[in-house]
This record gives C-alpha cells, sequence and structure tokens, in this order.
C-alpha cells in the first residue's frame, strides 16, 4: 500500500511539474512588444509558476500553479505574491492547489488573506496505448509559424478572450517542444489542438471549435491526430487540465476528454483574489 501512495503521489507531482513546464515556456516566446501588450511579467520556477499578463483579464493567464509543492507556502510568501499581481496591475488572479500542496492548512491561509475559492478544475491523463474512437472525416494539419494567427484567432473567438491575446498565442507556434494543429472543414479552419512534449509526457492543450462548427466532431479528430503523433515521439502519457463538470455548470471540454478515454487524476481548487 505504501509503495502504491509514493508512486501516485510522484505521478501527479510529475503532472503537475509538466503544467509548470508547459506554460513557464508558452510565456517564454512572448517577448518584445507582444510581451508589452499583454503585460507579460511571468516569475518561472521549476515547481511554482507564477503566471502574469497584467493587459488581458483572463483567469488562465493570471494564476499561480504549484504553491506549496516545492516547499511548503509561508504567509509572506503569499504576501509576496499578492504584492506581485497587485503592482503589475493585474484585477484578479487564482490559485490552484494541488491536493499534495503544503503545509495542509494552505486554503484557510489563502482565506486568511482575502481570497476565496472560485471553482474547481481538474487535472486528466491518459494512457497513451488506450483505444482511440473513429474520428470524423475532417483535415488535420500540423502548422507553422504562417498560420499561427489564425490558429490564434479560433482560441480568442472560441474562448471570447480579448484580441490583444493573439500575438502571445501566436509567438509560440513552431517553438522547440511545441505541436500546434487546425482542423478544415472544406478548407476552412475551424478548430485548434496543440501538444507539447516533454519526454514521456504529451500536454494537450488549446482545444478550441468556433461556435457555428461545433458538433463536427473537430476535437476527436484533433485529439486522435495528435495523440497518434505522440505516440511516434514515444511519450507514455498525455496529459490535459479543464473546468470541472457541476450541476451547475456545463463543461463540454470535460466530457469530451471523457470520452476520448482520459480519467481524471485529481482536483484543483482555485482560489481567486480581486483588486
Amino acid at each position: 500500500m505504501g509503495s502504491n501512495v509514493r508512486l501516485a503521489s510522484r505521478f501527479s507531482r510529475d503532472l503537475e511539474r509538466i503544467e509548470i513546464s508547459v506554460w513557464n515556456e508558452f510565456y517564454k516566446y512572448a517577448d518584445g512588444e507582444t510581451a508589452r501588450s499583454c503585460g507579460v511579467d511571468p516569475d518561472h520556477g521549476k515547481m511554482l509558476s507564477i503566471l502574469i499578463a497584467s493587459k488581458l483579464d483572463v483567469l488562465a493567464m493570471n494564476r499561480v500553479i504549484g504553491l506549496g509543492l516545492g516547499e511548503p507556502a509561508t504567509n509572506e510568501k503569499i504576501e509576496d505574491i499578492i504584492s506581485r499581481y497587485k503592482k503589475a496591475g493585474v484585477r484578479r488572479f487564482f490559485v490552484q492547489l494541488h491536493p499534495l500542496a503544503q503545509p495542509e492548512s494552505l486554503a484557510e491561509m489563502l482565506t486568511e488573506h482575502g481570497f476565496s475559492h472560485y471553482n474547481n478544475w481538474v487535472k486528466l491523463y491518459r494512457e497513451i496505448d488506450a483505444p482511440l474512437p473513429e474520428p470524423a472525416s475532417l483535415e488535420i494539419k500540423q502548422i507553422g509559424p504562417d498560420e499561427g494567427q489564425a490558429f490564434a484567432e479560433i482560441v480568442a473567438t472560441s474562448f471570447d478572450w480579448p484580441d490583444t491575446i493573439r500575438p502571445m498565442i501566436a509567438s509560440a507556434v513552431g517553438k522547440p517542444g511545441w505541436y500546434f494543429y487546425l482542423a478544415y472543414d472544406g478548407g476552412v479552419p475551424i478548430a485548434t489542438g496543440a501538444n507539447y512534449i516533454d519526454g514521456r509526457y504529451c500536454w494537450i492543450d488549446f482545444a478550441a471549435t468556433l461556435a457555428e462548427h461545433r458538433g463536427k466532431g473537430a476535437q476527436t479528430a484533433l485529439a486522435v491526430r495528435r495523440i497518434e503523433d505522440a505516440k511516434k515521439l514515444n511519450c507514455k502519457w498525455l496529459v490535459a487540465e479543464t473546468a470541472e463538470q457541476t450541476a451547475e455548470k456545463d463543461a463540454p471540454s470535460y466530457r469530451n476528454m471523457l470520452r476520448l478515454g482520459f480519467k481524471m487524476a485529481y482536483r484543483r481548487p482555485n482560489y481567486i483574489m480581486k483588486f
């Protein structure tokens, strides 16, 4: 039993480490005018990532990942994080808590500093060799920098993100470790997806479909292609995150992932701070 617990602990930490690596790399490529227009000012670490994009009121781009994992969080560290976001001019951000974050009272510590529980995201995983569904007959194409703007436009439009985020998304297309894809219907790009490869892990992200083209199976087709490509690169595990499905809030991405054979590794509560 003890061995299984240690293995589960190490695996869940690996899943969090992969996410930190993904977003550290993503923010690294936003430089120059893109960084200025988005207010990019991240703080990167191996087991802690403080993501700041102060000109974008997008929580996914203003969040803390890994607090309390590399070392126990302290009141001083929480105060420092709050100060960083406040000085940057961020309107709101959240801290995502891993189940193994220390100390065990970290959620209460955040509440005492003015945070409140916002919602939960879930971390999902899938073995690379698990069976795949039959994809829709759509054209799936791995893209390079020339199609980066088209990719970014679909993502921003689908998630209702501000147009100013588009250069930040496009800046990662073609960079080492990243693999970006578009789905086409009749030659028209309608959906997006991306992989980030880190050793035996493949991070799945940027799954977006234009509203008028949903229901055509684009995300399934994109996922099948990306999983097949990840397998060719000797990945063993696929990792993703999405909002939690609840009675109050529908989460189509979560349901899509389950249909693709993903399983929930753990739930992460998000604690929000507003200024």
